[in-house]
């Protein structure tokens, strides 16, 4: 399986998912104007890795500014396939960070943790 390592644009975030490690992460701002053509690809390997490849330990970091709600389709497809590994008893850590004056993001993720019941870690931090 190929790893999928994508640079932030002005509306699509920068995407670094190495199956090899097991180890993801989605960071930036995401508005893409065709968000499933975007997103589908990546959702579709991830479905593979989780079939097929799952290292001993995944890791997902979740760093968002700002995403619209395509890319809201996107996450919680993430966590479809995350709870299916989850239910396999296979090691997650999910984090997701917010800056400290971003409540909106920090909400969405205590939203997605209560929405998923998946161990999602929401992260406080300064900047990244």
């Amino acid at each position: 399986m190929q790893n999928i390592k994508l640079k932030e644009t002005d509306n699509t975030p920068a995407i670094d998912f190495n199956f090899d490690t097991g180890v993801f992460e989605v960071r930036g701002t995401s508005y893409p104007e065709y968000a499933r053509e975007f997103y589908e690809p990546i959702l579709q390997s991830l479905r593979e890795y989780v079939l097929l490849t799952p290292t001993s330990k995944t890791i997902v970091n979740f760093k968002f500014h700002y995403f619209n709600t395509g890319t809201n389709t996107f996450i919680t497809g993430i966590f479809k396939e995350l709870e299916k590994l989850e239910k396999q008893g296979h090691p997650l850590i999910i984090n997701w960070y917010h800056e400290d004056d971003d409540d909106d993001m920090r909400e969405l993720g205590e939203y997605f943790g209560s929405l998923t019941y998946l161990p999602i870690d929401v992260i406080n931090c300064e900047s990244f």
